[in-house]
């Protein structure tokens, strides 16, 4: 999956969790937002497949129903 900055619309390199723009030198995380309650969600890494979790609804969510955006790291 590719990724473009936030700021300058270039292409982004992946760094682990992170997501490095070469033009600004900035490192960008991805945060997920709940459609349900607007929470930030959890991240869950495992077997090869990852899943988002929210504490407040206390359940996972499927990929589609969840928000996602860049943020400076």
């Amino acid at each position: 999956m590719e990724r473009l900055c936030p700021v300058h619309a270039t292409p982004m390199e992946s760094r682990g969790k992170l997501w490095h723009c070469e033009t600004c030198a900035a490192n960008y995380r991805v945060r997920g937002e709940c459609a349900d309650c607007g929470s930030e969600l959890e991240k869950i890494a495992a077997c090869g497949a990852s899943n988002w979790w929210c504490n407040r609804c206390n359940e996972l969510k499927s990929k589609s129903k969840v928000k996602t955006e860049l943020v400076a790291a």
